[in-house]
């Protein structure tokens, strides 16, 4: 093995001994820094009431009854965001209209311009 290889090998160990020091220390930090706070809310005295009487009233529901509920509010859910997205969608498809017909005009403009 020439002077170089030596050179160049104790180079490359060197370097991967850098990086496993590296690495360790990263992983030892993002350890330790994995830990969320805690949100606290604190609803109004009046939406609590509504929020321990809603708990009560599902509870005393049958089963079929919770599932019935449960099903009910996923469906909303869904059909809300339903609403929602076809808001955006028409939003987005008005936007694209217009900058359609202002292009449009504006060229139209410019050639009727140089006539």
């Amino acid at each position: 093995m020439s002077f170089s290889e030596r050179d160049l090998k104790s180079k490359l160990e060197e370097m991967e001994a850098e990086i496993n020091q590296k690495t360790t220390a990263d992983s030892q930090e993002s350890s330790t820094k994995t830990v969320f706070p805690q949100v606290e809310i604190n609803p109004s005295p009046q939406m609590q009431s509504w929020i321990e009487s809603g708990k009560a009233w599902f509870k005393s529901l049958p089963k079929i009854g919770k599932a019935t509920v449960a099903i009910g509010g996923v469906w909303l859910t869904f059909s809300i965001l339903g609403a929602v997205l076809h808001v955006v969608s028409s939003i987005l498809s008005i936007g694209v209209i217009g900058f359609i017909l202002y292009v449009g005009y504006r060229l139209f403009n410019s050639s009727s311009e140089s006539n």
